[in-house]
Parts: structure tokens; sequence; C-alpha cells
């Protein structure tokens, strides 16, 4: 009987943990997916099937229920106290969120959710309501209640404060409070009833919750502080990433947001405009966000907050800081009154000073001052500064006052005092000596009241000794987990009923923060989808506390529905069994049909899941199959409708066999790098069926391809197609110079063999370009290989010359770098058809090419070169003329070219370089004639060649021998020659200079391994493997074909016994085939090469000598017909020189090299779709990806000539340099007059508004190209009677050599033509550059000569930066500053490019996002005044140059044009080397620069820094060989990384010094002679009167203002006298408590009340305004005509001007 009781209690407990398993997940459920409760929804996850709606909520009503009484248990009869937060939206009613705090019996401070109450009740009835819910469905009792704090504006404010004053009525320590949760700031602003702050912040929060709303919206913000808040960098820190979901509990969150409004403004506008980059939900917000911000309804009532919220800013943020600062801020809280009565006694002032700064932000922002249209009187009679003073600031500082009162009553000052009783405050607090003043104001709370003060005096003592505990706690918590509370129980329920009061701060006591997960509730979900019983559970359910209560309810509750939650849970997770089951069955059951079909293909097995049917959901076998039909078609290079009509038929039914699966199955995502992996498979797939054909193939390597700071190794296959031998590149090798050999071997091995699918075993042939000791494991690959099958012989390739080939092994570092000379030396001949041409014909003379195919065939001269069998012999004699050649190079050109031919001709006359030609000259000599054969003679001269091959390699052995005596003749002929083109160069190395004699040195470490090097590499590539390979030729019908003899044993096809089918009948036919070419042939002229013999009809009757003529012909030292090889290598070099592209350029250089497959795709997809239309969305997709790679319909259908055209036309356009440069000659033309835009009537308009503006500044804008003729516009700053600033054209100068003759036509215009008196010209700036600059300035020196109050300084509309760079001496820096300005600009103007570039930045950073993006929001679209456009430009310009390839084949023949001539002029070392320095020497130099664009208070920083700027350029300026080094590796690295064309390694530290003196010294030295020039003394003392802006002077108060002033202006101040006197007054003004708002420009103090009192400052300020550096204010107008637009026109007539 015990034991089936036993059994029974088991049973039980089994079934109630299955219970609460089911409940808890579907509770989580139900509450985890809000957005799914009110559809019908049944059947997805998270649904209950078992179920129904109604007693589902059912469950969760209970479950809810159950969690509150969990809840009220821990509160007990324990003290307690009342929150209610503001009204939130739950679907379409408003509700209040009540929440409970007390402290749980573990000491922990607790603010729980309670529940919700509606918010739209009348006041009596919302009163009894909730008396009601905590009364009597709570069952609290009031008396335990210690603290209320109501959150509520409007009519629920006043709803809520009569509920609290009858509570407090009949419960008087339940003290009126605000709540810890927020800042003091942000609570009573959030109360007060005021309808334009309560609108105001709304639209904040709405702001918040939108840059809240992702991750990427929130780095946009942190932008916006970054910028907003840059003098305080502390406080960027502590607001990035936190500020929208902390700003409640912030004090400073409206002085934050008013700071930042205008870069947030023009944050919302980008993300307005920009639905491209957004998605168009996020456009839409921040689109209906912008006006409501940019209303000044709320910008003034958010400028009104900040200021209001200052006065209380020091109380908010001590009584969040920590208990001491909570208690000691209680003293200040009568003096906050008394300032804020004062504020509301001089209201008037407070209100303009309020009112001035709304209106300078509405200005700044482009925003209209007026009343909103709700509230204008139907006369419309009220101005705003009235209205807003009525309606905002009187009643917003009235309710602050009652704010403040209320909750800080003296109740609740003496509770906070309590706070002192926290140990760390004890001995701190004076406070605590006033608790001992009278009895506690919870007397009746305390267990031992008579005792209280003996008690507090051993409290005191306790701490102050540090009895109790060394470390003194400083919490409340901390302090009731002491074991000595017991001691001191007064205290401890002091301590406790502060841990409920709600204005003390909820310490972090390791639990879950309720509040803080209400508000991510309301955040993460819509009103709409909120439900009051969910967000109960989601935020105060306690599984642990909670579980079993729930389940016990439902039992009692809803059994039937609690057992339906559970079968729901059992059957949900019989059926996820049951179908990972039958995934697994499947998946075996259809992998052994797969395992026969892979064995064809192994290149596309296991890439297919297998869906729910048994099916393969993936499409990527078909896509395979469709690529490889391409390649078949490409291979051919024949069009599908050229097909007999039985191969179509074929053709189409393999495409009709592919499988193709819909967007609805399983079928996986396929990746750009996915379609280009298959598209290239597919090629090698077709490449490898015609090897099978062949059936022979051999292996070639080519010279290396750098890419960034990668290796790759082409590898081309050789075979016979058909009956022509084919090269065809198969792929690139991944090579790591630095790798150990026998890894790298292997690994080399394995891609060609494993991944490539090649079958080595019919390789015959193996040519592995070595180029010295790195390459090591080529050979170490190529021996393995030989060791495999003994038939793939090494050999040289006929790619080039004998001896360049193998001189390419020798492991000596002076070869090497000789032939990298070399190299660079011919790619520099190579940039000029006209230096190629006079080096053609001094070398041309000595280059007898026998064939006439290379003249039918255009070749560069480096390709002709190398292959001569006499490289070095042509070098060596043609040596005086290539240096005579590079010598007028250098002499008649300027700039880089000059420069690179020094370079070169110092290069080749070094003692090294000429002594290594001379040597390798002479020590490759016997190669020379065996070299010609190969490359040029018959078959029958390379027959006679092969058996002179062993004596060839006796000869190098024997020199090697005799290396001594050969040595000497050698050096000798070097030191003749060196003697003779450099005498002065002629000095041997340290290292020479350590052996006996240089001529041993050279000996030791040159010819003896140079000559050992040969020897080897010849019995290497000449094996007998080889030399029996090549005597097939001997079949040749040209070679005599002889019978073989019995008795013979070197028979010609006796190495390949195993490849021929019939060994025994081979010799009979060769002798049938002997006889036929002398016997039926005889008459009849012989095919002269293999191709034309295997096509010959006795080829196919002699299959066993066809085969054999396939094997010799796959040999890479046989030269090919048509010199196929060189055409298929320089257009492989071409192809890697020029290709740009998204992703793997070596990828994109196999699939060019095969354009006739990419040319053959469309036709290919177009058929496909026809026989299955199904196949149509997948193939449309993949070829949408080869259209974005620029693979098909854009990068392959450019032809050579198209481009070529593109190029020139591109060239005939203006130059990109900023400065127009018309080849004029002053002195011929007739004498031109000044110009202007207006007649004379209008000028007469404007003159009268000169006339009310006494000051004025000079400003000469870039020459503007007029009819062919170069002008200065001639401008005027100034300030209208409006106080607008204003700038005007007045004229347009002829510009001319002289300066003097151009100052007197300006004086000319100014004076005699506008009246304009130039005594009153207080400063003028200039913004040409170049020639035209450099006249400019020379003016400019003389009008400040004659007129010293005329002060040169720069001019606002660009930037120093900007000007630094485009008024450079150094030509290439200067150009590029031009170009960079108008490259982004063009990219930036249109919408489709801006897109286009900012999708290849997240291209190029798609490992760093937020990089990336940082960068997308650089793109501004006024680069004038960029402070970084040189650092950003070295950032984008691998994107840059993307872009502008993909826009060369988009768009109009003119962008297209535009796009090509950007694209060639950044692809070049000079301007990737000029960008890097400019950014480095502008990064110094950017501060500045922003402060000069920044307000006046930035400019003074910028004055105070002067020095240190100074200092650092000229630090720069000493260590500039260390930067410049740096800088230089800098620029190596991103023009290797943009595969831009460098000179080799040995070249480039020559060159670097070159640049140093032409680039890096003058763009510093010129930094630092323009600031000088710039910033004189009498400037800065200029910019130092900006101190007298009000908000400067707060910041940076000095006593030398008066002096500057009257020093500087003493000629123009009214009352000069009374100058010290105004001054003082003016700093009382603003300096004084009562000063309020600060103006922070020249224009905003300008606008200030009562400016006219200060007659001096006003004439001082009016000054300031007008000068060039002065900031170009919102509201500043230019001229009646745009000069801008005039300049941007195409062509420019003198007929649109006016003579002046």
């Amino acid at each position: 009987m015990d034991a089936e009781r036993l059994v029974e209690i088991k049973c039980a407990e089994t079934d109630r943990e299955s219970l609460k398993s089911a409940l808890q997940a579907a509770v989580v459920s139900a509450y985890s997916s809000p957005s799914r409760q009110h559809t019908d929804t049944s059947g997805q996850d998270g649904e209950v099937e078992y179920v129904t709606k109604s007693e589902m909520n059912e469950v969760l009503t209970v479950c809810e229920k159950a969690v509150r009484e969990g809840i009220l248990t821990e509160v007990g009869s324990s003290l307690f106290s009342l929150f209610i937060d503001r009204v939130v939206k739950i679907r379409a009613e408003d509700y209040l969120p009540l929440f409970l705090r007390f402290v749980d019996s573990f000491d922990v401070m607790r603010l729980e959710l309670m529940g919700f109450l509606e918010a739209d009740f009348d006041c009596e009835t919302m009163v009894q309501r909730l008396h009601e819910i905590v009364t009597v469905e709570w069952g609290l009792d009031l008396n335990n209640c210690r603290g209320q704090a109501y959150l509520g504006s409007g009519d629920v404010s006043y709803k809520l404060k009569a509920f609290a004053c009858k509570v407090q009525e009949k419960h008087p320590l339940a003290i009126s409070t605000h709540c810890s949760s927020y800042s003091f700031n942000t609570w009573w602003s959030k109360s007060i009833p005021v309808p334009a702050v309560k609108r105001a912040l709304d639209t904040f929060e709405e702001v918040m919750m939108f840059f809240g709303s992702s991750a990427t919206l929130q780095k946009q913000l942190d932008h916006v502080i970054d910028f907003g808040l840059r003098e305080s960098y502390e406080k960027v820190q502590e607001l990035q990433g936190k500020f929208c979901d902390f700003w409640p509990e912030k004090h400073d969150s409206y002085e934050v947001f008013v700071q930042m409004l205008e870069p947030l403004v023009e944050c919302l506008e980008k993300i307005k405009n920009n639905p491209q980059r957004w998605k168009a939900f996020v456009s839409q917000q921040a689109g209906a966000l912008l006006p409501t911000v940019m209303e000044f309804d709320f910008i003034i009532a958010m400028v009104i907050l900040k200021n209001a919220s200052s006065f209380t800013k020091e109380l908010s943020a001590g009584l969040q800081k920590d208990h001491f600062s909570a208690a000691s801020q209680l003293c200040q809280i009568n003096g906050i009154v008394s300032t804020l009565n004062r504020v509301k006694t001089n209201m008037k002032v407070f209100h303009q000073n309020w009112f001035d700064e709304a209106c300078a932000m509405a200005q700044s922002l482009r925003v209209q001052i007026e009343v909103p249209e709700k509230s204008m009187p139907k006369d419309g009679m009220i101005k705003p500064v009235g209205f807003y003073k009525d309606a905002l600031s009187v009643p917003l500082v009235d309710n602050l006052i009652n704010a403040v009162k209320d909750h800080f009553s003296e109740d609740h000052k003496e509770a906070l005092n309590f706070l002192s009783l926290v140990p760390c405050s004890v001995t701190n607090s004076y406070m605590f000596e006033s608790l001992k003043t009278k009895p506690p104001l919870y007397s009746r709370d305390l267990p031992d009241a008579d005792n209280f003060f003996t008690e507090l005096c051993c409290w005191r003592v306790t701490w102050k000794t540090k009895v109790a505990s060394v470390t003194i706690p400083g919490s409340i918590f901390q302090t009731l987990r002491l074991p000595l509370m017991q001691y001191f129980g007064n205290i401890n329920a002091l301590l406790r009923i502060m841990s409920v009061l709600p204005s003390t701060a909820l310490e972090d006591c390791g639990v879950v923060m309720r509040h803080k997960k209400f508000q991510e509730y309301l955040r993460n979900t819509n009103p709409k989808d909120r439900s009051l019983c969910l967000a109960m559970l989601q935020v105060g359910t306690d599984f642990s506390r909670d579980l079993d209560h729930m389940v016990t309810r439902c039992l009692n509750v809803t059994p039937q529905a609690l057992e339906g939650i559970c079968l729901d849970k059992e059957s949900k997770s019989l059926n996820k069994n049951s179908e990972n089951n039958m995934e697994v069955d499947v998946k075996v059951e259809y992998e052994e049909p797969n395992i026969q079909q892979s064995i064809d293909h192994p290149e596309v097995q296991d890439i297919k899941p297998a869906d729910e049917n048994g099916h393969a959901g993936d499409n990527r076998r078909s896509i395979a199959t469709v690529f490889r039909q391409a390649a078949l078609l490409g291979k051919k290079n024949i069009h599908l409708s050229d097909l007999a009509e039985e191969s179509r038929e074929l053709f189409s039914q393999e495409l009709s066999m592919c499988q193709w699966f819909g967007s609805d199955s399983k079928c996986t995502f396929i990746s750009d790098d996915e379609v280009l992996n298959l598209l290239i498979n597919g090629i090698r797939d077709v490449i490898l069926k015609e090897i099978q054909e062949s059936p022979f193939f051999s292996l070639i390597t080519d010279k290396p391809v750098r890419i960034a700071d990668k290796t790759h190794l082409p590898v081309f296959v050789r075979y016979v197609g058909e009956s022509a031998p084919k090269v065809e590149l198969m792929g690139f090798l991944p090579f790591d110079e630095n790798r150990h050999v026998d890894t790298q071997a292997k690994k080399l091995a394995n891609i060609l063999t494993e991944d490539w699918g090649l079958p080595m075993s019919q390789c015959r042939g193996q040519a592995f370009m070595h180029l010295g000791s790195g390459y090591q494991s080529l050979k170490k690959m190529s021996l393995d290989f030989l060791k495999s099958y003994p038939l793939s012989v090494v050999t040289p390739s006929e790619s080039c010359g004998l001896a360049h080939w193998l001189s390419g092994s020798v492991p000596c570092p002076s070869v090497a770098e000789m032939l990298a000379i070399t190299q660079d030396l011919l790619l520099f001949f190579e940039e000029s058809p006209h230096l190629e041409g006079q080096l053609a014909q001094a070398v041309d003379g000595l280059l007898n090419m026998p064939r006439e195919a290379l003249e039918e065939i255009p070749e560069t001269c480096c390709s002709r070169w190398k292959k001569r069998e006499d490289f070095f012999d042509v070098l060596a004699d043609t040596f005086e003329g290539i240096l005579s050649c590079l010598d007028a190079v250098s002499s008649s050109t300027t700039g880089v070219k000059s420069m690179h031919a020094q370079v070169l001709s110092s290069a080749l006359r070094n003692i090294d370089f000429i002594v290594t030609l001379v040597i390798l000259k002479n020590a490759c000599a016997p190669l020379r004639n065996c070299s010609t054969v190969f490359r040029c003679g018959n078959p029958a001269d390379i027959l006679c060649e092969v058996e002179k091959i062993p004596s060839i390699i006796d000869t190098l052995n024997k020199m090697l021998e005799n290396v001594s005596t050969l040595h000497s003749t050698w050096f000798e002929q070097a030191f003749q020659l060196a003697t003779k083109v450099a005498p002065e160069q002629v000095c041997f190395s340290e290292e020479a200079n350590s052996y006996e004699s240089p001529e041993i040195y050279y000996r030791e470490n040159l010819s003896v391994p140079l000559l050992r090097s040969l020897v080897d590499e010849m019995k290497y590539s000449f094996s007998d493997g080889h030399l029996k390979a090549l005597s097939v030729l001997s079949l040749l019908p040209s070679c005599n074909p002889q019978p073989v003899l019995s008795e013979s044993t070197d028979k010609p096809f006796s190495i390949y016994l195993t490849d021929v089918p019939e060994p025994e009948a081979a010799e009979q036919e060769i002798n049938a085939w002997a006889s036929v070419w002398s016997e039926k042939y005889q008459d009849v002229a012989f095919p002269a090469s293999i191709a034309e013999t295997l096509n010959h009809p006795e080829s196919k009757s002699h299959p066993t000598v066809s085969l054999l003529l396939r094997l010799v012909a796959v040999l890479p030292s046989v030269s090919m017909e048509c010199d196929l090889m060189k055409t298929t290598l320089n257009s492989l070099r071409d192809l890697v020189k020029n290709t740009v592209c998204k992703g793997s350029i070596m990828d994109h250089v196999m699939l060019l090299s095969h354009c006739t497959t990419l040319q053959r795709l469309p036709e290919v997809v177009e058929e496909c779709a026809a026989v299955d239309p199904e196949s149509s969305p997948c193939l449309y997709q993949v070829m949408g990806t080869l259209e974005t790679l620029k693979l098909v319909s854009g990068g392959v259908e450019v032809t050579q000539e198209a481009s070529t055209e593109l190029q020139a036309s591109s060239l005939a356009e203006n130059p990109t340099d900023g400065d127009v440069k018309p080849t004029v000659d002053v002195a011929a033309q007739g004498p031109r007059t000044a110009m202007s835009f207006y007649e004379p009537p209008l000028r007469e308009q404007i003159l009268k508004e000169l006339w009310d503006s006494q000051f004025f500044t000079v400003i000469t804008e870039q020459a503007v190209d007029i009819d062919g003729e170069l002008y200065i516009p001639l401008c005027i700053r100034y300030l209208n009677k409006e106080d607008i600033q204003c700038e005007e054209t007045l004229a347009f100068i002829p510009f001319g050599g002289d300066p003097v003759v151009l100052l007197e036509a300006i004086e000319t215009a100014l004076s005699q033509k506008w009246g304009l008196n130039m005594e009153f010209c207080r400063g003028q700036a200039l913004l040409s550059f170049g020639e035209v600059g450099s006249q400019m300035k020379a003016v400019s020196s003389a009008m400040a000569q004659k007129y010293p109050q005329a002060v040169r300084s720069l001019n606002s509309a660009l930037s120093l930066n900007i000007w630094l760079a485009r008024s450079s001496p150094a030509q290439d820096a200067a150009d590029g500053a031009i170009l960079i300005g108008e490259m982004l600009h063009w990219l930036t103007e249109d919408v489709e490019r801006q897109n286009k570039l900012e999708d290849m930045i997240i291209h190029v950073f798609q490992h760093d996002e937020g990089r990336g993006n940082e960068l997308r929001d650089k793109l501004i679209k006024n680069w004038e005044k960029s402070h970084d456009m040189h650092e950003v430009m070295v950032e984008i310009l691998e994107a840059v140059m993307l872009c502008l390839n993909e826009l060369k084949v988009e768009g109009s023949t003119s962008n297209q044009q535009k796009a090509s001539q950007f694209f060639d002029a950044i692809r070049n070392f000079e301007f990737i080397l000029s960008t890097v320095v400019q950014k480095n020497v502008s990064s110094v130099t950017k501060q500045l620069s922003q402060s000069l664009q920044g307000k006046p208070l930035d400019m003074l920083y910028a004055v105070n820094n002067f020095p240190d700027l100074k200092a650092s350029l000229c630090k720069l300026q000493s260590d500039i060989d260390t930067h410049h080094k740096a800088w230089f590796e800098e620029a190596i690295v991103l023009a290797t990384k943009l595969h831009v064309t460098m000179l080799h390694s040995v070249l480039l530290e020559p060159l670097s010094e070159f640049y140093k003196e032409s680039i890096s010294m003058k763009v510093v030295e010129h930094s630092i002679a323009e600031i000088d020039d710039l910033f004189t003394e009498k400037v800065l003392d200029t910019l130092r009167c900006l101190e007298i802006v009000p908000y400067a002077m707060s910041k940076v108060e000095t006593s030398i203002l008066s002096g500057l002033v009257f020093r500087l202006y003493k000629e123009d101040l009214p009352d000069h006298a009374s100058l010290h006197s105004e001054m003082k007054s003016w700093k009382e003004k603003w300096l004084g408590p009562l000063a309020g708002y600060l103006p922070t420009t020249v224009l905003d103090t300008l606008k200030t009340s009562q400016i006219r009192s200060f007659s001096n400052i006003e004439t001082l300020l009016r000054l300031l305004v007008i000068l060039p550096f002065s900031r170009r204010e919102s509201n500043f107008r230019q001229g009646k005509r745009s000069l801008q637009e005039f300049i941007q026109q195409e062509n420019r007539s003198l007929t649109e001007l006016h003579p002046l």
C-alpha cells in the first residue's frame, strides 16, 4: 500500500513538473510575440493549437493575478511607497502604469509594476478608483505608505495631485516626492501643464525613439553628438551610444539637445533625402520628424527648457549622485526658489535673452520666427516675443517654482536628511548634527524612539572610530546587511524608510530593475500591439517565485486550458523529433544515387541539400551545366545559331536535363564568389574535356603577378585542339615566397591535381619560370611530378629567349636586380610611342627578325627584347645609345618623367649593373645559336641543335673550370664600358672592397654562381627525356623522315612506347610514313609545321605518327605557329594591368581571358529559359550578378577601339585644373576694359546700398576664362542696413602680368566706377592659385602697403586645408587637390553616382561596416569647406576607383568621358603620393582649419593654440626625412593595393629622394610660409578681438581686449575715449548673474537689444562681421547675380557683361 502511494506521489510530481514547464513556455511565448496576439495565427510557433483564444486569455489573466499576488506576499505589512509613471498608450487607450516600491526580506530595494489604470477618468472617479485599487484589490494599508511620486502632465497631473493630497491629508507621512527613476529636471519638465512644453517633449521623445530604433541610426546620432558637443570630449564619450536610452536620467538632456540641434537637423535631412541608402519607412519617419523639429514653437520651447533647467541642474545631479550629495543639496533648495523668483520678477529681461537665443538658432536652421497658427489671434497683431513670454516662459517658471516647493516640502527635506545616516556620510556630513536637534519625523515607526539620540551618538562613534568595519559602507543596502544593525534598531528602521522613499536612488542590488524593463518593453513594442496583461507578465514575472502559484490557480480556475497547453507542447515536441528523423532518412536515401552523378563533375558534388520530398533544392548543379555549355560555345567561338540542327538538339537536350527550383524551395543563397567559381569551373571543365581529346598537354607558368601584398602565378596549359596547338589560361596559383619549400610544393600540386582536376598522367611537358631562390618550391613540385610521371619532361618555354629564361633562375641578387631594372627601363620607353620608336630605331638594326609573323602582330619593346636569343648582347651593344636617349629625355622634359629618366640613367651607369650585364652577356654566349634555333628555326635546325646540347653544356663546364681567366677578361670589358659611360660613378660597394680586389668579388659572387647555375639549369631543362622527345620532330615531312632500322637503338618513339596504342606496329607505320613522303609527295611542297602536318590527309591514315606529332606539339620548348604563346602572355599582362573590379582581380582576369564564354553566355541563358521557363528567375539573377560585376553586357562589350576612342575624346576635354589656363599672350592683345554684371541703372541701386555701409573688404575670386581671356572677379563684402552679411561682384578685371597695372585697375574699379573710399577697406582675401595666384599675391601685398588697414586674411569660402593644398607650389599636390575636389563634387552632385560610390565604400569595407558607414557619412556636398578631404580620399580611393571603372561604361557619353578622365588621373603614383603627403600634413592643421570655420570661441581657441601649431609644423619640417619615408611607404602600399604600376624597389629609393624635394618638403614649407603670411600678428590680434562676443568672453576673458581694440581700430571708433568704460559695462552686462542667454556669434551679438548703447562695440562688431575670415551666417546674401552660376556655365561670353 505504501509503495503504491509513493508511485502516485511521484506521478503527481512528474505531472506537475510537466504542467509548470508547459505553462512557462506558453507564457513566455505569449509575451515574446506581442505583434501576433490579436491575429489568428494558429499553427505558428508560439501559438497553442489545443486551447481556444478565450481560454488562453483566461490563463494569462490568472497568471497575471498570480504574479501580482506573489509581489504583494513579499510586501506583506512592511512599509511601501507608490509611484505612478507617465501616461502610456496601450492599443488605442491611455493608461497610467502603477508601481510599488518596498524593501524585501533580503533588504533589497524593489520597484515592481503592479498594473495599469485608465487615464480618462474624471478627477473624483480616478481618486476613488486609485484608493480602491491600493486598499481593496491590493489589500495594502495606507498607514504604511511613506511616499508618493506621480508623473503626469496636463489634466492627469491635476487628478494625481488631488489623490496625493487626499492620501497625505489622512496619512501625513505619505510624502509627495519625485521618483529617482527620472532625473529631477526630467521629472518636473514632464509634470508641468504647459501645452508648448508638452508638445516639445513629445517631439523630443519621438526623435530619441527614432534614433534608438536601430544600431545604425544610433551610430548616426553618435556622429551628431560628436559634432554638436565637440567642445567637450568627456561629454561626448559619456553620451555616445547611451543618450537614446538614458536621456530621462540625465540632468542636462535639454542642453545637450539644443547644442546638437543643427547637426541633428542636417542628419535627418540626409536620411530623408537618401532613400536609396535607408529603408523607405526610415526615410519617411525622418521626413515626418523634420518639419516638427524645424518649427519655431519647438525650438523656443527647447531653448527655454534648457535655460530653466539650468537653475535646478545641480540639485538634479546631486540627488542621484550618492546619498551624501543628495543630503547636502537640501540646503540649496531655498536658494533655488529665491533665484527662480528673481527670474520671475525680471521675466522680461530673461525671456528676451531666451528669445534671442532661440531666434539665433532658428536663423541658423532657416526657420521662420512666427507664432503657431492655432494660437494666432484673428487680427494677427501679436508679436512672437510677447506671445511666447505669456504662453511659455511665465507659466513654465511659475510651475517650476511650485514643483520645487511641492516636491521638497519641509517633511521631504527632513526625510532626505536621514540619508546622512549612511556610514560614508556620517563622518563628513554636517547635517548629521541637525538630527540631534528635534525628534525624528518617523518617531512612531521607531522600535525604541526614546533612546534614539543615544543610539545616534553610538552610531557616530562606531563609524568615526571604524570599530564596526575597516571598509565603510557607501549604500543603504550594504549598511542594512551589516550584523551590527541588530543593535541599532531605530537607525535600521529609518534606513528602511529611506529605501522605500521614491526620491532616493534605487540601488542596484543584483535584481532585475523592473522600471528599466518596462521602458524597454515600451521601446520595443508598437502601442497597437501592447496588452495590459502581457506587459505585466513580461515586466513583473519571476518564475522562481510565481510558477507554482500560477499552476495551482490555473488548476483551480482553468484546468482544461492548462491540460491543452501541456498537450500542445508534447505534440510539437513529437512533430519536431519526427521531422528530424525524416530529414535524416531522406538524406541517407538520396545520397546513394548522387555518387555516380558526381564522378564527371567533382566540383559540384555535396552542394545541394535535400528538401522534404527528396529532391535537391539547390540550383548550383544546373547553373554549372549552363556555364559549361556556354564555355563549349566560347571555345569553338561560334554562336548557338551556327550549330548544326542535330548538335543544336543535343545542346537543348543537355539544358533540358537541368532541374530548377523556385524561390519557394529550400534553395540556398548563391553569393557572387560562388557564381564566379561555378563559371570558372565550367571553363576548366571544357578545357579538361579538350585535353582528354588532345590527349596530351603541358604545364607552363609565367612571371608572377602581384596584387596588393599577394603573389599569384599564372598557369597555362598547352595542348592540341583539333589539329592546331592551343594555349589556355587555367588559373592562378597563390604563392608565398617565404613558405617552406616542401609545404608550398605540396600545396601547389594539390591545387593543380585535386582542385583543378588536371590529369597529370597525360602531362608531357613542364615549363615553370623560376625567378630567384624564392621559387625553389616550383622546382620541387616539378621534380615531384617528374618522379611520379616520367614523361612530363622539364623544358624551357619558348615565350622568351633561352638566355633570359635561364638567367631568371640564377641565385644572385645582382642578376635579379639587373633584370628588374631592365624591365623598368623597357616599361619606361613603352609609356611613350615616341620614345619607344627612338629605342626601337637604335635596337632594331641589331635585331634581324627572321620571321615575318612578328611584323604582322604588334609586340611591345619589352617582349621583343626578352625573346631575343642575344638579349644581353643587344642590351650591351646599344648601352650608350640607351643612355643618351635617357639623358635627352631628362634634359628636355621636367617633373616626374625627367626624374624617371635620371633614376634609370643613374641605375644603368652603376658599376654593379654594368658588370652584371657584361658577365651575363659573355656567360650566355654559348646559348646564342641554340636559342635562335629554338625560337625561330625550322624543325630540321632544331634537330641539328639538339645534338649540340651536350657540347654546349661541356662548354659551360669548361668556362666554369677556367673562370679565373675568363672572368678577368669580362671584368676588364665591364670596367672599360663603365669608365666610358660614367667615369664619375665607377665606385665599388663596401662589400666588394672587403675582398682582395673588386674583380675577385665579382668572380666569386657573380661569375662562378652564374656559370654553375647555367650548367645546372641546362641539364635540368634539356634532360635525356626532353632531347628524346624533341627527336620526334624528325617525323615531320620537312625533316625528311627516314625509315627506322630494326637494329637501331635510338628510335624517335622509344620514350613514348606506353602512349602508342600498338607498339609492335609503330615501327612499320613510321617506315610507311617515310616512304609515303619520299615517293608520293616528292614533287609537292611538304607541310612546314606540325599543325599543317596534322591537317594533312596522310596523318589520318597514320594514327601512330599523328599521335607522336601531337605529343611533340605540346612541348613548351617548341615554338608555336603565329607566336600564339606570346600573344596569350601579352593579352594576360594587359588584362592584369587594366582590370579594375570588385572582388578578386584574378577571377576577373581568368574570365576576361576567356571572354568568348562570357559573350556566349546570354544566348545560352535565353535558350535555357526557352527550354525550361522555371529556370528564368534563377538564371536572370545569376546574369544580374555578372552584370553587376561588369562581366557581361558591360565589361566584355567594350572593345579596345572604343576604349581608345573614349580616352582620346576625354583628353580633348578641358583639363581638371582648378585654374583655367588658356594660353593667352597678354602683350599681343589690345587694351581690355573692366566689365560688370550690371547695367548703369542697376548699378545705381547697388550703390545706394553700398553707401549705407561704411566699411567693406575686398575679395579677388579665382580667375575665370571669358571668351578665351582671363578675368579676375572683384567682389566686396559688407553689412547692409538690415545687418545682413552681403557679398557683391562689382567687376571683372582683365588679368595681366604686371601687378602694378592690376592694382591700379582694381582701385579704379572700386574708387572711380563704384565710388568706394579705399580708406574704409578693412580687409582683403584672394582665391586664385597657381601662376595667377602668384600675381594676385603680389597685388595683395601692394594693396596692403598702400592701405595698411586692408589686412590680407583667409576667406571663409574655403577651408584652410583646402586653400593650403590648392595653393601649393608643389604642382602635383596642387593639381591633385583640385582633381580630388572636382572628382568628389562630380560623384556627389548626382544621387545615382553618390549611391554607387556609397555601395562601393560598403563593399570595400565589408569587413568593417562601421568604418564604411562613417566614410559614407563624410561624403559632403561642399568639398571646398572640407578639413579632411585628403584623409577621406586616401581611405575611399579604392572605392572611388571601382566606382569610376563602372561609370566609364554607364550613362551619357559625356559622363563616361568624365569618369574615364578621372579614372586615368587617379591611377597614377604621383597623385597617390601627393594625396598621402597632403593628408598627413593637413592632419596637423586640421584643428585650425575647423576652428576658422567655427564660431568666435573656436577661433579664439585656435589663436591660443597657434604657437603649438607652428611648433608642430616646424617639427614636421625638421624631421622631414623620417616623415617622408613613412609617407612614401604608405603611398607605395596604397599604390600596390590599387594595382598601380611601380618601379622596381631598387629604383624607388632615389625616386623617393626626388619626391621628398619636389613634394613633401614643398608642401610642408608652403604650409608654414602660408600660415605665417595669413596669420600675421595683426590678423591674430584681429581674431583676438572676437572675445567681444559674450559667449566667447565668458569662456576666455582676458584683460587686453580694450588695448587691442584701441590699437587696431582707434580711428574707426565713434568715441574711443569712452572705450574702456564701455568695455567694462559690456562685461558687466554679459558676465553678471542676470545675463541669461549669451550670443555666440558676431551677428547674433549685433542683433541683441541695447546694442545701440554701446557705440564703440557696435562699430567693432560691424568691422569684424565683414572680414573675409568671418564665417557666413545662415542669412548670408550673395549678389544680385550669382558669380558661381556664371563660372559654372560651359561657355562664358563678354556679351553677357557690361563695360564698367
